[in-house]
């Protein structure tokens, strides 16, 4: 699926009880194709591109995101750090976390997991594929 596949099948979502999402990753390029599938599907996101950055904004933010999908490749520490920095915080623990990475192997996608992922896709990702999984864990959160 492509992002124009996206913006066909988008559900509509008011402002208000808007889903959110926190990106973080290193590239830019990434972080807004990510970005723009996100919003296309109706959240109001907020991007990181560091380790720092993310916990800039989980601690500035008056409510946990819904979501967060983490690349794994994050400047200053790596997206496990990341991960288990997420997990160890009271008010963040439950929030799903979407790892996305470049390893495509099995055992790779255990260790994520095994860290606290709540799920792991593979780069490059269905774009659609991933909407609905965020979707799917916004609508549980």
């Amino acid at each position: 699926m492509t992002i124009a596949d996206c913006r066909r099948t988008r559900p509509r979502a008011s402002g208000r009880g808007r889903r959110s999402a926190l990106i973080a990753g290193a590239e830019p390029s990434i972080r807004q194709l990510v970005r723009t599938v996100l919003e296309i599907g109706g959240f109001r996101v907020v991007e990181a591109g560091s380790s720092v950055e993310v916990r800039e904004r989980l601690t500035g933010a008056e409510r946990a995101p819904q979501v967060i999908v983490l690349d794994v490749s994050l400047p200053n520490f790596s997206g496990l750090s990341t991960l288990s920095y997420v997990r160890a915080e009271t008010r963040l623990a439950r929030v799903p976390v979407i790892v996305l990475t470049g390893l495509s192997e099995p055992p790779d996608h255990r260790q994520f997991l095994a860290a606290g992922a709540s799920a792991v896709i593979a780069k490059p990702f269905s774009a659609q594929g991933l909407l609905n999984l965020a979707a799917q864990f916004a609508r549980a959160a």
